[in-house]
């Protein structure tokens, strides 16, 4: 008797539905695919809307050529492509993808429906598909071009669906997606709505500056550096870098293309970063839009199913291509050799040649100096608490190379503590320092307030100090909901990208309530009517721009309030008063009195400690008086 065989052919609908798995992960998927089918349709515009952020429904309408009857229901087939025909071809793809090869994966978790005509025929196609099942076919009426509306998506894969994030989330997805593609493209018009909301209208007017005005701002591209247009091998290599001062805290304003296709991939992010290295503070992402053309028999587009990865026959050419163009333009001098770092002999200079190589140091926003690492000294910290001088950019952990130099040791890091951590220590929480009981002494290196008291001498933050009070006073009147809010006399307008904009909407009382006032003047257009009162004096776009950034990663699933948390301190780091700044002696006693009504003031918001105190103890044996 045979026994029953415990491997079998899967149904075909089940199988369709595996394999459009690979290509389709969440409504921005089948988004990408109608997309990319449009351009390479020839569309000269592209109308997309959305409705549940692409769950419910993701509909793609252009002007391109459009297809046949029988183009239409071939397009519906698997393996079904205009763009190959033999393994030529597949070697060098020249277009975005292959049209139709999406279109059943799509079809296979959605309910669709495909409106079609070319210019030459009288009459139009409609298909209509569930589920990956043919229901009907239609002659109609049609305008030139391609609509193709995606319903219900994963309505049949219930296992998936459920794993979509929130609406929010999803819509984001999407218009990263149609940012990449416009940007790709400021040949074609692009609109975007989601339900009765205008989220994104580019005109084709201007190329490509103007539309990367219209994507990063205005104000952004006024800080973009032209890089010229570079060759290597058969490669060419052009673009714009943000200069070290346009950075921001998130990924989402870098554009990368090869042969005008969106990608996403290690190699090429990392040459940009390696050439920022020495530019960009630790924690802050540069803005960039790159362009790489190579032949395209020199770039695999096939590694990845939704083609977002590529993966580059001559690699280290690229990354040297890239790293020094975009280094050229940031004025710094590329290294062509890679060392290893490792095992490389530190020399040391000569003083007075240190001092000539080395310009005075800059002061950065949290309190640290930017630049030389001998300037900067031990405290020479970043915004979030890291050495600046000791910390190269890298994207990300996994995006750090061996082959990049690692960063060096900071003293808190080293095996035993120097002769000086050992002498200064922060006050003992049983001793406690009380400042207004103490006499002071005056300010050392514009940075830090000498105070005697009876522990020793007592060393003061002042940045970190007064942000540790303005960090306070406004989380309490967020969290007991009494900002004040002071209108502004002017207002200000801001510009923001549509899902910056989407966040601002999303979290409007929560704003309103944080003492902030903002107006929509039109699709991505806010003017800022009042901001809190705390911050009245400083740069009312600056601080809505870092709650934007703060709402970029809509991810997380964190309350406003745990969001704003993080927010506050980067915005009181911004307003409190900075180190290489000269204080007098009454504004020393009213930070003090300040200072000393604030819980939790023995560090800054980013943990660094506020005040150490070296006891006399060490001093008096250094001078044999013990």
């Amino acid at each position: 008797m045979r026994k029953q065989s415990r491997i079998r052919i899967l149904p075909e609908s089940l199988a369709n539905q595996i394999a459009a798995g690979e290509v389709v992960q969440r409504p921005a998927s089948a988004l990408k695919e109608l997309v990319e089918n449009s351009i390479d349709a020839g569309a000269s515009r592209v109308e997309i809307d959305l409705a549940s952020g692409g769950a419910a429904r993701v509909q793609v309408v252009d002007d391109g050529h459009g297809m046949s009857e029988d183009d239409a229901l071939l397009s519906l087939e698997r393996h079904a492509t205009s763009k190959i025909a033999s393994d030529w071809d597949l070697g060098r793809v020249a277009t975005l993808g292959f049209r139709g090869e999406a279109l059943p994966s799509v079809a296979a978790v959605s309910k669709m429906t495909i409106t079609t005509r070319r210019s030459e025929d009288a009459l139009g196609t409609e298909v209509r598909i569930e589920g990956g099942k043919l229901q009907r076919v239609t002659e109609m009426g049609a305008t030139p071009g391609t609509r193709v509306e995606v319903r219900s998506l994963f309505f049949n894969v219930p296992a998936r669906r459920k794993f979509l994030k929130r609406r929010e989330t999803e819509l984001a997805r999407c218009l990263e997606v149609a940012n990449q593609a416009a940007m790709a493209n400021p040949n074609v018009s692009f609109v975007l709505r989601h339900g009765k909301r205008t989220l994104l209208d580019l005109d084709a007017s201007g190329g490509l500056q103007a539309r990367a005005a219209q994507l990063v701002g205005e104000a952004a591209v006024s800080q973009l550096l032209k890089i010229p247009r570079a060759a290597s091998e058969n490669m060419t290599f052009s673009g714009w870098a943000g200069a070290p001062g346009l950075n921001r805290s998130t990924r989402d304003a870098q554009y990368l293309f090869v042969n005008g296709r969106p990608i996403r991939d290690r190699l090429f992010v990392h040459a940009a970063y390696a050439a920022y290295r020495s530019f960009m503070p630790v924690k802050r992402h540069p803005v960039f839009i790159l362009f790489l053309d190579m032949p395209p028999e020199d770039v695999d587009v096939n590694v990845h199913p939704a083609k977002q990865e590529v993966r580059f026959r001559f690699a280290s050419n690229v990354y040297d291509l890239v790293r020094e163009s975009v280094a050229a333009v940031l004025g710094a001098r590329p290294e062509r050799v890679r060392r290893d770092f490792a095992h490389q002999e530190v020399s040391h200079a000569a003083p007075g040649a240190a001092a000539e190589e080395s310009a005075a140091p800059a002061l950065l926003g949290g309190g640290g100096y930017f630049g030389n690492a001998d300037a900067a000294g031990d405290y020479g910290a970043s915004e979030e608490g890291g050495s600046l001088a000791a910390s190269p950019l890298a994207p990300d952990a996994e995006a750090a190379d061996t082959d990049l130099p690692a960063p060096a040791s900071s003293p808190s890091e080293s095996a035993a503590p120097s002769p000086l951590e050992r002498t200064l220590e922060p006050p003992h929480p049983s001793d406690p320092v009380v400042l207004s009981e103490c006499r002071y002494l005056g300010q050392w290196e514009e940075c830090f307030l000498l105070f005697a008291s009876p522990q020793g001498l007592v060393l003061v933050d002042q940045h970190a100090a007064h942000e540790r009070v303005l960090y306070n006073r406004f989380r309490d009147q967020f969290r007991e909901g009494r900002v004040d809010s002071q209108a502004c006399l002017v207002p200000e307008e801001i510009r923001l990208r549509p899902e910056e904009a989407l966040g601002i909407e999303a979290h409007r009382d929560d704003l309103l309530r944080s003492g902030f006032e903002l107006e929509c003047a039109g699709p991505g257009d806010y003017r800022i009517r009042a901001v809190p009162a705390l911050l009245a004096d400083r740069d009312p776009a600056g601080a809505v721009r870092q709650i934007v950034e703060g709402l970029a990663d809509l991810e997380q699933p964190v309350s406003f309030a745990d969001l704003i948390d993080g927010i506050i301190t980067r915005m009181s780091c911004r307003g409190a008063v900075k180190a290489a700044q000269a204080m007098r002696p009454e504004e020393v006693a009213a930070l003090v009195e300040e200072l000393e009504k604030t819980p939790g003031r023995w560090t800054c918001p980013h943990g660094r400690p506020i005040m150490l105190v070296m006891s006399p103890a060490p001093v008096r044996r250094r001078f044999l008086r013990s």
